[in-house]
């Protein structure tokens, strides 16, 4: 009998023991699992930081951009309405075919997100929009400088003021060319479709898209 008693007493502390490890372990794994939670949104406060500083640096840029374009369009429309003379050289004439801005935006934010695979509204419509912006602004961009390759070579082959062109020098023929030339005001033509009615309309729907964005997360904050 005080065998059986001495059993059972060890039994019941070795069960004791047992439990003990037992809720040790899950507390050890409880709190591991809450520090990865805090260290995973830590890297997502992060992440989301970036991408609106991202998008801050983006939309600046492309307004600069826009900006830069919206001084020269009236030049354009002198083209387009056979209103140029000779005084318009220099002013930004002889580049309307071949002046090209190329926009360049930064995904830092959005390609360290995406290595997240995150499936929330906010994750998903972020990376949306910067992915149909880099199709559309990639698809405006190759057209034009397709144009402005195709524009440059055309003139090196068929004029001989190309070299003195490329050298910022416009002798008479090529005043000529450009203020009197059909061929000068369909190439400016052209380039005006790409660019004011595709390329920055393009820039112009990708802020809109940002600031729409910034916007609805502030509201959800709030």
């Amino acid at each position: 009998m005080l065998t059986e008693n001495k059993f059972s007493k060890y039994l019941i502390y070795a069960i004791g023991e047992i439990i003990l490890v037992t809720i040790g372990v899950l507390l050890a794994i409880q709190a591991n699992n809450y520090n990865e939670k805090q260290k995973d949104k830590k890297n997502i406060n992060n992440i989301y930081a970036r991408i609106n500083t991202d998008i801050e640096n983006n939309i600046n840029i492309a307004n600069k951009l826009i900006a830069e374009y919206n001084e020269m369009e009236y030049l354009y429309h002198k083209v387009l309405n056979d209103s140029i003379n000779s005084n318009d050289i220099g002013q930004g004439l002889e580049n309307l075919a071949t002046g090209f801005i190329l926009y360049e935006f930064d995904k830092t934010g959005i390609d360290q997100l995406k290595k997240l695979h995150l499936r929330d509204r906010n994750s998903v419509d972020i990376i949306r929009i910067y992915d149909r912006a880099t199709i559309q602004i990639k698809a405006s961009t190759e057209i034009i400088e397709s144009s402005v390759s195709r524009n440059l070579l055309f003139w090196s082959d068929n004029y001989p003021w190309f070299p003195d062109y490329v050298k910022f020098n416009i002798n008479n023929q090529a005043k000529d060319y450009f203020v009197n030339s059909q061929d000068y005001k369909n190439k400016v033509s052209y380039f005006y479709l790409c660019v004011y009615q595709s390329y920055i309309p393009t820039l112009e729907n990708f802020i809109s898209e940002l600031k729409a964005w910034q916007n609805n997360i502030e509201n959800n904050e709030g």
